[in-house]
């Protein structure tokens, strides 16, 4: 993972205790994405959020080397890592804290530990055809939600699960131990994505990435 230049030492540093508490406090799968980012050039930027509009966005750093790069053929996972970034917001961390830190991180880390399989799968199109990875926005979506929540109820503090009611990501019965609220995700991706399982799904990452396929 590397930094934007002239990004505040306060916020390398927010960043860096995030990715060092998934890795302390996530499960497998958490670990394994934040190491993989860790391990890899993908690029963290941070920068007011009337610029990012959100708290978190993942993409490309230039769609154009990197299509020229699936052309090429050949690119491996970590590489692909390298070709995404990830921007937060710095009212993210401002005002949200580590917690917003951390859980920013988690869903766009997912994210872009997908976009790398696309394009890993893209640039390895010639040689397997039918092992190409390009799911729909829903998809990534499912699972950046997915990711998240399962994060919380590993934390298990009261701030991460409380947010996570709110966000209909988490649920609970009565006063008994919260849950991943799968019902409660897919609502979510319908009220506030306009996204469906059965209608719309979205885009594919391809179109959103504006990838091209190494035919």
């Amino acid at each position: 993972m590397k930094f934007d230049n002239n990004i505040q030492t306060k916020y390398i540093r927010s960043v860096e205790d995030a990715f060092a508490a998934i890795v302390a406090r996530g499960n497998d799968e958490h670990r394994r994405v934040a190491q993989s980012i860790l391990d890899s050039e993908m690029l963290v930027r941070v920068l007011p959020v009337s610029e990012v509009n959100a708290s978190g966005v993942t993409g490309l750093i230039d769609v154009r080397k990197t299509n020229s790069k699936i052309a090429d053929d050949g690119i491996g996972f970590l590489e692909a890592l390298g070709e995404v970034h990830i921007i937060i917001a710095e009212e993210t961390i401002d005002t949200g804290g580590q917690r917003g830190c951390e859980g920013t991180f988690v869903h766009e880390g997912r994210h872009a530990y997908d976009f790398a399989k696309v394009i890993e799968s893209f640039s390895d199109a010639k040689v397997n055809p039918l092992s190409i990875f390009d799911p729909t926005l829903y998809e990534l979506e499912l699972e950046a939600h997915r990711t998240s929540g399962e994060y919380m109820l590993m934390v298990g503090a009261d701030e991460y699960l409380h947010e996570g009611l709110e966000l209909m990501i988490l649920g609970r019965n009565d006063n008994g131990p919260c849950y991943l609220n799968n019902d409660g995700i897919c609502q979510r991706l319908r009220e506030s994505y306009g996204l469906d399982s059965d209608g719309n799904q979205g885009r594919t990452a391809s179109e959103i990435l504006g990838l091209k396929l190494n035919f």
